[in-house]
C-alpha cells in the first residue's frame, strides 16, 4: 500500500487526499476481514480432527471394555 512512492502510515496518513484515505483504509478492513475468516476456518477444521479424534477414542476404549467383558464371561 503506497501513495506514490512514499508508504502509507500513521504519520503521513494525514497528507493523502480523504478519499483515498477511505479507500486504504476499505481495502486494509476487506483483508484483515479476509484473514479472520481464513483463521476462522483453520480453527474450525482442528476442532473437526479433536472432535472425531475423541469420539474415535471412546469407541476404542468401548471395544476394548467389551472385549474384557466377554473375555470374563
Amino acid at each position: 500500500m503506497a501513495y506514490g512512492s512514499v508508504k502509507i502510515n500513521r504519520y503521513n496518513m494525514h497528507q493523502i487526499p480523504a478519499h483515498e484515505r477511505m479507500q486504504y483504509l476499505r481495502e486494509r478492513r476487506a483483508m484483515a476481514a479476509e484473514a479472520a475468516q481464513k483463521q476462522a476456518n483453520v480453527a474450525n477444521s482442528f476442532a473437526n480432527i479433536q472432535s472425531s479424534n475423541a469420539i474415535e477414542m471412546g469407541n476404542i476404549v468401548s471395544k476394548i471394555a467389551m472385549n474384557r467383558i466377554y473375555k470374563k464371561a
